[in-house]
């Protein structure tokens, strides 16, 4: 058994049956799974529902989060996925390439626009991102089936790194682990009809664990039907009131691979995904980097107007760069860099595109 500060290193897979007395979703926008304390690795499936009346779109964005599980304010929220104006009710919302990020802590955020323009968040966290540590361990790992301990008392055993929490659900807190092939004795189960095992822990706590991740031996018949935790209530969404939301969408480039010493003509499409009007034209920055060794080998700077909700500007600027032919560089898009554009997400105003500059004349 570990302790519960060792959760955050676990992997749990936690799912949940329906209840059969739930006949349609109310009304509601939240992530359900992955849960809080979890480890995710390579593509990840969001699921939740995001089901309000009326509701203009959602999307979802993600930010590291330090070792005391806190992120300071001037850290931006990135992308997810991009804004979505269908419903979706216990299905996926979106898919996560955690392969593309660090190993560390992250939360995820659901961003969801109302009719009357106001945002509604939810923050889910916090998540272990752990691909390459365990792309190592797999390498060497003897996978090895787990078989129960024959037993006169019920018992379960863990067929996979499973948490053991509060209640009877992914959304009650865990307060404790069963590591793979790790036993416990059972106590009863849920009389809410949730399937779940309250099993007793070495160190004399009860939790309650799901029963799709445990294996069960022993006579189970006459188990007693023990009544959990009310269940918690929803997440609070706080409304924020509507702003703009600008984006770089794409960026080209004529001739298609610039060349050293000669003008190429940027082109960069700027959008408006956020509820409210952007209210002020805005300034691009463009920074061209040389990325073996970090350097800015030019700048530029271009412009955009004022946009609505859903408008988009395709800017052109022109730049050249005389410097590290035949090497890799990197063109880095920053707009609104003086702050001008009241946003509900200040953290995704920045795209690059990585090239190899042609040596011409230089």
């Amino acid at each position: 058994m570990r302790s519960i500060k060792v959760l955050l290193f676990v992997m749990a897979l936690c799912l949940l049956t329906t209840p059969s007395w739930a006949q349609e979703a109310e009304p509601t926008a939240e992530i359900s799974w992955p849960p809080p304390v979890y480890v995710l690795r390579g593509e990840v499936s969001l699921r939740g529902t995001v089901n309000l009346p009326g509701m203009t779109s959602y999307y979802i964005e993600y930010r590291a989060l330090d070792d005391d599980l806190t992120a300071p304010d001037s850290r931006a929220f990135l992308p997810v996925t991009l804004p979505s104006g269908t419903p979706v009710v216990d299905d996926v919302l979106g898919t996560w390439d955690t392969g593309n990020v660090a190993d560390g802590l992250y939360e995820i955020r659901l961003n969801v626009v109302t009719p009357g323009g106001e945002m509604m968040r939810q923050v889910l966290g916090p998540l272990r991102v752990e691909n390459e540590r365990m792309a190592d361990e797999d390498m060497g790992m003897v996978v090895e089936e787990v078989t129960p301990v024959p037993d006169e008392s019920p018992r379960v055993t863990a067929r996979v790194n499973a948490n053991v929490r509060t209640g009877d659900s992914t959304a009650f807190r865990p307060i404790d682990a069963l590591l793979t092939g790790e036993s416990a004795p059972i106590l009863g189960v849920s009389s809410r009809g949730s399937g779940w095992y309250q099993i007793a822990l070495p160190n004399g706590r009860r939790g309650w664990i799901s029963d799709v991740v445990v294996l069960v031996s022993g006579n189970i018949e006459n188990l007693p039907r023990i009544v959990p935790p009310p269940l918690p209530p929803p997440p609070t969404l706080t409304p924020i009131p509507a702003n703009a939301d600008l984006v770089v969408e794409w960026i080209n480039f004529e001739p298609q691979q610039p060349r050293c010493n000669e003008s190429f003509q940027i082109s960069a499409q700027v959008a408006n995904i956020g509820a409210g009007n952007s209210g002020a034209s805005g300034v691009i920055l463009v920074q061209d980097w040389h990325i073996n060794s970090g350097t800015i080998t030019a700048t530029t700077n271009g412009g955009f107007p004022a946009l609505e909700p859903g408008q988009r500007f395709t800017a052109v600027m022109n730049l050249t760069v005389s410097t590290f032919y035949n090497e890799g560089h990197r063109l880095n898009i920053t707009l609104d860099t003086a702050n001008a554009v009241a946003e509900s997400n200040e953290g995704n105003n920045a795209a690059n595109r990585d090239y190899t500059l042609a040596q011409a004349g230089c």
